[in-house]
């Protein structure tokens, strides 16, 4: 996808997302999921920054709360799709089985091989911090993810507030 294409995805996911003022599970979380996935890909190597980026967006765009909601993956799955037939998130068949994948089970406490999966579900996990709850390394898919460097860059960038969708889709678009 080019930078255009993202940024219209973009627009539209926002325009069209629930709750994208929460504090918790926002816009914002949103953000800094998208950044910690692209500076993780930049290190994983075989991760799609692009799927990275789209997993930052849509990840909890389909929330109907803060609290449990464990249907809310499969929602954003479904959201990706529909974003897909309307030709807005321009990706291939099998790339977006692979986002929908990641996206309904980025809170079923998986770990996965699949270096794209692995970092988009590592970058949300290490901003669990958010909602009182420390990253496991366990349950972080990427060497990437773990230990106390990549925990301290989201504590830092969830403080300093992350970087705009425009400074992301310009960070995900391959060079």
């Amino acid at each position: 996808m080019e930078a255009g294409a993202l940024s219209a995805l973009v627009a539209t996911a926002l325009a069209r997302a629930w709750r994208a003022e929460s504090t918790l599970h926002g816009d914002e979380h949103w953000r800094c999921v998208a950044a910690t996935g692209l500076a993780l890909a930049a290190r994983v190597a075989g991760a799609d920054r692009i799927l990275v980026f789209c997993f930052g967006l849509l990840h909890d765009t389909r929330r109907l709360t803060d609290g449990a909601d464990p249907e809310h993956g499969a929602r954003a799955a479904a959201f990706a799709e529909e974003l897909h037939r309307e030709g807005l998130l321009m990706l291939d068949d099998v790339r977006v089985a692979v986002l929908a994948d990641a996206l309904v089970d980025h809170s079923a406490g998986l770990v996965s091989d699949d270096p794209t999966t692995g970092v988009c579900w590592d970058a949300d996990r290490l901003h669990l911090p958010r909602v009182s709850i420390a990253p496991r390394g366990a349950l972080l898919s990427t060497a990437a993810a773990r230990g106390e460097a990549p925990i301290a860059a989201a504590a830092l960038l969830r403080s300093n507030g992350p970087p705009s969708w425009d400074v992301l889709v310009a960070a995900a678009v391959p060079r």
